[in-house]
Parts: structure tokens; C-alpha cells; sequence
């Protein structure tokens, strides 16, 4: 998310900080249209060679949308649910009959629920709002029963991280919420337009396998203006990634951004989580075949 947003063997004797990293840093080794401006198209289209040690390494693609049979008809493994910043009706997720539909609707059409995105923090600080805690924490609430794995938690427009003060807020405020994340196995994953070494500041500060990083290239391109400075930021965060939006000014593939080396750098780096398609749309090729083009495209690679 960036600019806007889409509804779119057993270790033994492991305590639950240590399960965590386990399930939330080692597992995703085994399991993107905002204005790019005037950038020409460097995309290469060359498949990323893949060795036989890595073949069982598939990246399952994703798409930011609550509707499971549309996901369905386009090919995709996964879908990435909003959930609200404030209670909202008869869709909230915090509702337990609303989370037993959307597990009944997952298991009939085998559209895998990859995360839950709490976009609105944009508009709403999370280093600001004086609720953020408990909000965030319903969520963890409905992730442990939903059985998701990771949250994004968004720091884009009002909600940027550019002060001091804002950062010793925000690293506060996940201290506070660490705890419960570490016991519910769950991780509160930062996207942000923040490098790598602004990334690991919050992460460091908060000391906490549960803070992670949900990273997009898509918001990148924009800080480095370059695929390979993107994939060198991607490098330094080896461990921290827990899932990750592809997106791009237009259909993946046909844009600035190369990402067949961006799956080779998070192939390098051991993170092989969800892919989830966010905007990248051609206007003339309308929605869908823009989306399908792009899951082509990234199973490709």
C-alpha cells in the first residue's frame, strides 16, 4: 500500500518468542500503482534461472481484496483483507461470524488468506490516534482466529514516521503490543517509505521478533528511482521481510521496476512469502487483464 488503498520437525523445548521466529521469519523461507512519474520502462523480461535446491521455493501471488470467488476465477493462492481501523458494521472482522464466512468462503474456493492490511493508519497516525493499541490489538485478536499470519500496518501521507518524537512514539506503542503478538504467533509488519536502515530503527528500538517489515517496491522506486538500489535496500533487511506488495505504474512486468531481480534478491535473502499484487493497472486493458497479465508475469519469474 502507498498512496491509496484497494478493497479489494518439531524443535523442542522453544519458547513463544523462539516459536515465532521460527514460524514467522524461518517459515516464510519455506512457504505494487502509485504515480512513478516520467521513469522509462527498464524491465527486463528474462525468467530469473532457478536451481534445483530452489524449485519447491514457489511464491504463491496474492491480491488485495476481500472477494474470494473474483480471486478465484483469476488464478490467484491468496487474498490480503483490510480490516478496519474502527468497528464497522456487518463486515468487521472483529465480529466472530464475519470471520467464520470468510474461513468458510476461503475453504470452498482454496483462495488462501495470506494477511490483513490496516490501511486507514494513513489518514489516521498509528504514533498518533489515542486508541491505536486496542485497535491493533482486536486485530490480533481476529488474526489468531482467522489463522493469518501477519498484519500490514501502513506510515504513508499523514501518517509518515519523519520525527524523532514519532519514531520513540511508534516504537512505544509496539512495545506495548509485542507481548500478545509473540503469544498469538503473529507478526505487525511496517509498510512504510522508509529505507532499510530507518526500517531496523523501529524493529532494533522495539526488540521484538513480532515487528517485521511488509515491503513494496512499488513505494521504493520512489526513495532509490532505481530496481538495483531497491534490491541492495532489500538485502540489508534479510530476515525482516514477512510479506511483500508487487505494484507497479502499469502491469507488472511492462514497468520500471524489474521484478525478476527483485524475487532473485528476496530468493538471495531466504524470503519466499506471498506476492500481493496492488494496483498495477493498464487502463486500456481493463482490471482484470491487468491482473491477470501480472500473475502470468510474476509466476514467470
Amino acid at each position: 500500500m502507498s498512496h491509496f488503498s484497494m478493497n479489494h520437525e518439531m524443535i523442542p523445548a522453544l519458547n513463544r518468542r523462539q516459536m515465532l521466529k521460527y514460524s514467522v521469519t524461518g517459515l516464510s523461507a519455506l512457504a505494487v500503482t502509485g504515480n512513478l512519474g516520467s521513469l522509462g520502462n527498464n524491465c527486463t523480461t528474462q525468467p530469473v534461472t532457478i536451481s534445483a535446491a530452489e524449485t519447491k521455493h514457489v511464491y504463491k501471488i496474492g491480491a488485495w481484496t476481500g472477494n474470494f470467488d473474483w480471486a478465484q476465477k483469476l488464478s490467484l493462492d491468496a487474498v490480503q483483507i483490510s480490516f478496519s481501523l474502527r468497528p464497522s458494521g456487518n463486515g468487521d472482522l472483529r465480529n466472530p461470524e464475519v470471520r467464520k464466512r470468510l474461513k468458510a468462503k476461503s475453504e470452498e474456493t482454496g483462495v488462501a488468506i495470506t494477511s490483513l492490511a490496516m490501511g486507514e493508519f494513513n489518514g489516521n497516525p498509528f504514533w498518533e490516534i489515542d486508541d491505536a493499541v486496542e485497535q491493533v490489538s482486536s486485530c490480533i485478536d481476529a488474526m489468531k482466529d482467522l489463522g493469518v499470519k501477519q498484519v500490514l500496518i501502513s506510515y504513508f501521507g499523514k501518517g509518515h514516521i519523519n520525527t524523532d518524537e514519532k519514531y520513540d512514539i511508534t516504537i512505544k506503542r509496539y512495545r506495548e503490543l509485542a507481548p500478545k503478538a509473540e503469544d498469538a504467533g503473529v507478526a505487525l509488519a511496517i509498510e512504510a517509505p522508509l529505507n532499510a536502515e530507518a526500517h531496523l530503527r523501529i524493529i532494533e528500538g522495539v526488540n521484538s521478533p513480532a515487528i517485521k517489515v511488509y515491503y513494496d517496491p512499488g513505494n521504493m522506486i520512489h526513495l532509490f528511482r532505481d530496481t538495483d538500489k531497491i534490491c541492495d535496500d532489500i538485502r540489508k533487511l534479510r530476515g525482516q521481510i514477512v510479506e511483500a506488495h508487487c505494484k507497479d505504474r502499469t502491469v507488472l512486468g511492462k514497468g520500471p521496476i524489474d521484478y525478476a531481480k527483485i524475487l532473485q534478491t528476496y530468493r538471495e535473502i531466504g524470503f519466499f512469502g506471498t506476492q500481493v499484487i496492488e494496483g498495477s493497472i493498464d487502463r486500456e486493458l481493463g482490471y482484470d487483464e491487468s491482473i491477470r497479465q501480472g500473475v502470468a508475469y510474476m509466476r514467470s519469474i
